[in-house]
Parts: structure tokens; sequence; C-alpha cells
């Protein structure tokens, strides 16, 4: 990731800490505010309202732009080669040089859509000029262009942080088997789902592996990591789930299994899309308790839902209804009995698992990087110092004297 936003981003993430440790009131308003003052970040935000307007009115004007002069000049598919070679590496100048360098814009829409238009531009600028060459050509030229999409959205991830890009480049993975066997000619959907589900895996857990020291990366490279390891396990479990299997590869792009092959309606095939379907929730549950990873808890929560309603793709126990009413009651009975086994521990507690919050809901995710730079702004406290022997004097007047002890 480039400088700019891996120095920034710390900043940014210290001082948004900073306001919501002020909101819980751990630490006082002088010391929030000396913190956002101390940590202030060079790189200019804007809000998510203002930031979704900025890349729709960008990519707007940067369409327009490029569609003036392809329809004044009625140019053909070489014309718009000409222009998209153009535009390409002029809207990357603009957005790195000018905007991200220049002006420090930071996730403000319009140097994010600029990116993206670029890698699109030189993606069209390969694909559409191929399309004059023959059927077969055009099959590679698409390939080409491809590829690619791909490796741009891969350069943005790692250069800029791009969450987006980084699903992006998931979902270019994942039709990539498919892409490359369909330009080959080769149709073998069986393949292209091996190579899917490999593909995939591997993405996930080399993801999975760099996220074990995410305290030394940047927080836009962590959230690429996170996005990249969810969307592969997401494809994994679409790939793997029965229901998906039949509606998907069978249903929407009739798919079948050559002559010879084995079929995809065998039972034991459907019995380990079956048990696939519930082993990969459970384990990602697993994992998120033992790692104490929230983001594959999260998962595991979806992925068991959507189990749980395709269970009558599996099993006909029941109406669908009566299915979900039982697993809501298991669950919530099982959730019900771990906190009175946990309960029953000593000091309410069974090894590193308590049943006492540790945090006030509104606290949970807090950064312990940021409550170190906040300890040196701490105020000092005052303490009144120590009063030791105060002698009395004595006044005398005409008609007398008074003293005072």
């Amino acid at each position: 990731m480039i400088a700019l936003y891996s120095t920034g981003e710390d900043r940014v993430q210290v001082v948004e800490e900073s306001r919501r440790w002020e909101e819980s009131g751990l630490v006082s308003p002088a010391q929030a505010a000396a913190v956002r003052e101390r940590y202030r970040p060079e790189l200019v935000r804007v809000n998510l309202f203002i930031r979704i307007l900025l890349a729709i009115f960008t990519t707007v004007g940067v369409v327009a732009l490029v569609a003036l002069p392809a329809v004044i000049l009625n140019v053909e598919e070489f014309g718009i080669t000409v222009l998209f070679l153009l535009f390409a590496p002029l809207c990357a100048w603009v957005a790195d040089r000018q905007l991200i360098h220049g002006r420090r814009l930071y996730r403000c829409g319009a140097e994010e859509v600029l990116l993206f238009l670029a890698v699109g531009f030189l993606a069209l600028a390969v694909g559409i000029p191929a399309h004059e060459w023959g059927r077969s050509a055009e099959r590679l030229g698409w390939l080409a262009a491809h590829g690619i999409a791909l490796a741009g959205a891969t350069v943005l991830a790692l250069r800029y942080g791009y969450a987006l890009a980084a699903l992006g480049a998931v979902g270019a993975l994942a039709a990539l088997p498919f892409h490359l066997l369909d330009a080959l000619r080769w149709h073998q959907p069986g393949v292209a789902r091996i190579a899917l589900f490999l593909l995939l895996g591997a993405a996930g857990i080399w993801a999975h592996r760099r996220l074990a020291r995410r305290e030394n990366l940047p927080r836009g490279y962590v959230w690429c990591l996170e996005t990249v390891r969810l969307a592969a396990l997401a494809g994994i479990y679409l790939d793997i789930n029965l229901f998906a299997h039949r509606l998907v590869w069978k249903d929407w792009l009739g798919w079948t299994p050559a002559a010879g092959t084995v079929s995809w309606s065998d039972p034991w095939f459907d019995l380990c899309c079956a048990a696939l379907t519930a082993l990969l929730p459970a384990t990602a549950l697993a994992l998120g308790i033992v790692r104490r990873d929230r983001a594959l808890l999260w998962y595991a929560v979806f992925a068991g839902t959507a189990s749980i309603l395709t269970l009558k793709y599996f099993l006909h126990l029941g109406y669908l209804a009566e299915e979900v009413t039982a697993a809501g009651l298991a669950l919530a009975g099982l959730a019900f009995g771990l906190l009175r086994w946990l309960r029953t521990g000593a000091d309410r507690r069974r090894g590193a698992f308590t049943a006492e919050p540790l945090l006030e809901p509104r606290l949970y995710g807090l950064d312990a990087e940021a409550l170190a730079a906040m300890q040196p702004l701490a105020p000092t406290p005052k303490t009144p110092a120590t009063e030791g022997f105060r002698p009395g004097g004595g006044g005398f007047g005409g008609g007398g004297a008074s003293g005072g002890y």
C-alpha cells in the first residue's frame, strides 16, 4: 500500500477510536480533543453520502467525456479502442497523482471511480477489437480482457487498500475457470467446478494466514484480506450447497455431465453436498470461537442460517416453517445451556470463557493501540499540597489586646 495511506490510516484509526471512547465515557472530552489535535490526519475525507454522489458524478462525467468524441466523429471499433487506450492511463494519472498524492483524497469516491474506470477501459480496449478477427480470436481477446480486469483489481486492492477491488478480484478469479474452458471450447463443467473450489480455497487460506499478522498490516489491507477470505468462503459454500448445486448448475445453466461420467444426481453426490453444507458453518464457528475471530463467527451465523433454510432439500422432515421453528428453539436452548454451564463454573467462568460481559456492547472492538496512543495525553491528576504548621500572631490596639492562634 502507498505510504500516504499506510501512515494516514493509523491516524484516522486513532481519531475514530477517540470519538468512540469519548462517547463511551472512557476518556474525557479534553483528552479526546487533545488526541484529535495531535493525531489529526492529513487525508481529506467525506461522509458516505458525499462519497456516493462524487462517485456517480465522476462516472457520468468520464463516460460522457469518452462518448462525446465517439459520437461526433462516428468512430467504430478501432476508434473506440483508441479512445479507451487514451483515457485509461489518463484516468489513472489523474486519480493517483492529482487527487491522491496532490489533493490527498482518501476514499472520497472520485479517485476510486477513476481507478476502476481505468482498469475497465484497458480491458475493453483489448476485448472490443477482437470482434473483427473471428470467433476464436474474439474468445481469446475477451479472455485476455478478463485477465486484465483480474490483474487490475488485484493491483488496486494491494496499492490502495480498496475492499471493493478485492471483492471484484475474487469474483473475476471465480469466473476464470469457466471463461477459460469456454475460450478453449472444452465444455467440462465438472473440471471447472473443481478448479473453482481449488482457487477459492487457496485464496481463502492465503488470506486467513495473512490475517494472523494483522497487527503489522495497514487497516485498508486488513479489510481487503477480510473481503477475500469471506468472499472465498461464501463462494465455496454456494458451490457445495445442495440447493445452489441443483438450482444454479442444473436448472439455470442446464449443465449435465457427459456420458460415462459421474452423474450429479447420484445419491452419494447429494449426500456429500449435504454433509459439506452442514460441516462448513460448523467448522467456521469452531475456528471463530478458538481464534476469537468475529468475521468467521458472522460467516458461520449466516451460512448456518442458509443451511437451516435449505434443510428441506436434504432431509424432508416437514414444512419449512416447522423446520425453522424447531431449529430456532434448539439454538436458543443450546445458548441458554452454555450460559448456565459457564455460570456454574469457578468464578462464573470455564477456562478463558466467562458468562459475564467483559465490556459494554457499545465498547466492542475498541483498539488497544489507540489506548496506548492516548495514555501520554492523559492529564496528570492534581493532588492538594499538605498543609504544615501555620503560626498565629497577635494584634494590639489602644484599649486592649487581642490574639489569634
